[in-house]
């Protein structure tokens, strides 16, 4: 297993208290260029098949998405629905690279799907609709 790094990532530091937890069995990474999160798979990321947990591969699609979607778009979202296709299994020291489109782009929603990918191959496919947050309203004097 390989433990280097591709040129480009920088470690990531998420601001969710899950996904820092997550981020202690190993470090996240962002490519700043084209906003790619990616990871290093480790023998604790894997399930009894020895191959990485599908919960993990779900947790990194939807934390790729969001955190993508509020960089670009500017906005606060919550997911409120994602489907996700397994398509390959994803093998410790594994390189995995999530990276996302957004499709479209209301007011209150918006559309976008995300490839976990290894070396150029899609391993999961992530269609989901996450919703604008409201932005708070300042506390009043009164």
């Amino acid at each position: 297993m390989t433990d280097t790094i591709p040129s480009g990532f920088e470690p990531w530091q998420p601001s969710s208290p899950f996904m820092t937890h997550l981020a202690e069995l190993g470090a996240l990474y962002r490519r700043d260029a084209d906003s790619v999160l990616a990871m290093r798979v480790a023998h604790a990321h894997t399930n009894m098949h020895a191959i990485a947990h599908g919960g993990l591969l779900a947790t990194l699609a939807d934390s790729a998405l969001g955190f993508t979607i509020a960089q670009r778009a500017k906005v606060s979202v919550v997911t409120v629905q994602m489907s996700v296709e397994y398509l390959n299994p994803v093998k410790p020291g594994d390189w995995l690279e999530a990276h996302v489109r957004i499709d479209k782009q209301g007011k209150r929603l918006i559309y976008a799907n995300c490839l976990l990918q290894v070396a150029g191959r899609v391993m999961l496919k992530a269609n989901a609709v996450f919703a604008v947050r409201a932005a708070p309203t300042p506390a009043s004097d009164g």
